[in-house]
């Protein structure tokens, strides 16, 4: 319910009203600023020892038939509310102050975070709030009450950046929440990504089938490429081979290979590279390999890239 409020100074001597006027912004203040919140508010006003406060909550100037507010109760904001004040003496309006408090409507979730999969997604957007309405983007635009109205469960087919925001009437509007999915991509980073495709392109052309990443496989090439980076060598830093990650992990095998390098800048020129190199070549090439894992890592001087290999049990 809409409420109103003002602050009357009680004084005696007529000569204190200049002085009061005066001082009329430090009569009464506010708990909290104007601005936007995520929940109910709230809200405390001090008031002048020697006023009484009336208020409204509806933005209109309170006069001292509106609303007296009692410091014991704060007011409870609930939704968006402009809560005004005024001090009168003697009929004469001496303050006149306001807040306005905006309360964001709830949150949106999508039922898949952000990440890549290896194919099409359903994703669910739900909000706490059944009466607030969602709207979204699929083209990385900012969503509004323009935007599509989500009605059911959203088909990512391809590479999208979602954006959706809850709209609800009284409220602000809640604050646009970004999920970006890659569909078909197996790696977050964008050297590692373009460097497996690459790589299967080229077995394709060959005849050969595609390799298929194994996430503890790519952890070691991670590792590796981070290793390299300070001791580039088939040989780890504490003097075992390369393949000893894979013994620890229980995944040593007949078929397996490491290709390592450095200096190139992107993964195309890096695979150019190999592919020009016999040895590196064969490795990327070879039929009984079934998985990769790919590593890069750019120390801030140069980009290191490892390629490991293995074949089934």
């Amino acid at each position: 319910m809409k409420c109103k409020a003002i602050a009357v100074l009680c004084g005696i001597f007529a000569g204190l009203a200049i002085s009061v006027s005066a001082h009329a912004a430090d009569t009464h203040t506010y708990s909290i600023k104007s601005g936007s919140y995520e929940s109910t508010q709230l809200v405390w006003i001090t008031p002048d020892e020697n006023t009484e406060l009336y208020y409204t909550t509806d933005g209109s100037l309170p006069s001292s038939q509106d609303k007296l507010y009692d410091s014991r109760i704060p007011i409870i904001v609930t939704d968006n509310t402009k809560i005004r004040c005024a001090a009168y003496q003697d009929g004469s309006l001496v303050e006149n102050s306001s807040l306005t408090v905006r309360i964001r409507t709830d949150s949106a979730s999508a039922s898949k975070e952000s990440g890549c999969y290896k194919d099409t997604i359903k994703v669910k957007l739900t909000c706490p709030d059944k009466d607030a309405s969602i709207y979204y983007t699929t083209d990385g635009s900012k969503p509004t009450e323009k935007s599509k109205l989500y009605k059911g469960a959203l088909t990512i087919k391809k590479d999208t950046v979602l954006k959706f925001v809850t709209i609800k009437d009284g409220y602000t509007y809640s604050k646009v929440v970004t999920e970006e999915y890659f569909i078909g991509r197996v790696y977050e980073e964008a050297e590692r990504q373009t460097l497996f495709e690459l790589v299967n392109e080229v077995r394709k052309e060959y005849g050969l089938d595609p390799l298929e990443e194994m996430k503890e496989l790519s952890e070691i090439a991670q590792q590796r490429a981070e290793e390299c980076s300070y001791y580039f060598s088939h040989w780890r830093p504490n003097g075992t081979k390369w393949d000893s990650l894979l013994s620890k992990l229980d995944l040593k095998r007949n078929d397996r290979a490491e290709n390592i390098a450095y200096y190139y800048a992107t993964p195309k020129r890096v695979l150019n590279s190999w592919m020009n190199s016999n040895g590196h070549r064969k490795n990327i090439l070879d039929p009984n390999l079934k998985y990769i894992g790919i590593g890069y890592y750019d120390n801030g001087y140069c980009p290191y890239w490892t390629q490991i290999f293995l074949g089934d049990e």
